[in-house]
């Protein structure tokens, strides 16, 4: 990883905070195969969840109907599908997510976009820090400015992108707003993160307001296909 200078630190964004309402759970056993039952309690968020019971963060989501910020509230029961049920709830969020994006286009494209295939790795991946403080110049997760989440994030992954959020726009295939897939970068001059889908995306912001998922505020953001 690229070591940052002042002049590569990302500028701080004003924006509201947004408070995020996560919750902790006690478990209960289910009849279905390859799920439980779980009633949140104070101190769980999915990404716990999805540790503690060898899941994804899509496969909670999906399995819920929870939104992009995939938040819980205490005493609300989840499914939570575990093991090879796990890899067919996340593969059918996966699935759905394409059909809406295709359902979308109005007419045919000349060239076709290259296939997000490490969308669903990207966002469980990005979804365990959210609540991280943002720190300017900041690439681990003790603290993260904007292209340090994103960078770290897809390392994690497995795939290696620029350190600056300029650099970072030129690390893929830039695709339409209507082609555009969770997992993929969302880019404007000087901020970047990653589209969860439905309009919205994970980042970290500003001092003071710490990662978190928000709709997407800014008019005309460049949407950047890595991988």
């Amino acid at each position: 990883m690229a070591t940052t200078t002042a002049s590569a630190m990302e500028p701080v964004h004003p924006d509201p905070p947004v408070v995020e309402t996560q919750a902790a759970a006690s478990t209960q056993a289910s009849d279905a195969v390859g799920e439980v039952a779980h009633t949140v309690v104070s101190g769980d968020t999915v990404g716990k969840l999805a540790q503690r019971y060898d899941s994804t963060i899509s496969a909670i989501i999906a399995a819920n109907g929870l939104n992009a910020q995939a938040l819980i509230i205490v005493g609300e029961v989840l499914t939570i599908p575990q093991g090879q049920a796990a890899v067919a709830a996340t593969s059918t969020a996966a699935v759905t997510e394409r059909e809406t994006t295709s359902a979308s286009r109005s007419a045919p494209r000349a060239e076709a976009a290259p296939a997000n295939t490490s969308g669903n790795a990207v966002l469980d991946i990005a979804y365990r820090y959210i609540g991280t403080p943002y720190v300017w110049g900041g690439s681990t997760p003790a603290g993260f400015d904007c292209s340090g989440f994103t960078q770290y994030v897809y390392a994690q992954a497995g795939i290696s992108i620029p350190r600056s959020s300029a650099a970072q726009r030129n690390a893929g295939t830039q695709v339409s707003a209507s082609q555009a897939q969770p997992g993929d970068l969302v880019w404007w001059p000087g901020h970047v993160g990653i589209y969860v889908g439905g309009g919205q995306y994970i980042a970290a912001f500003s001092p003071g307001n710490p990662l978190s998922v928000r709709d997407i505020y800014k008019p005309n953001p460049t949407f950047i296909r890595v991988g």
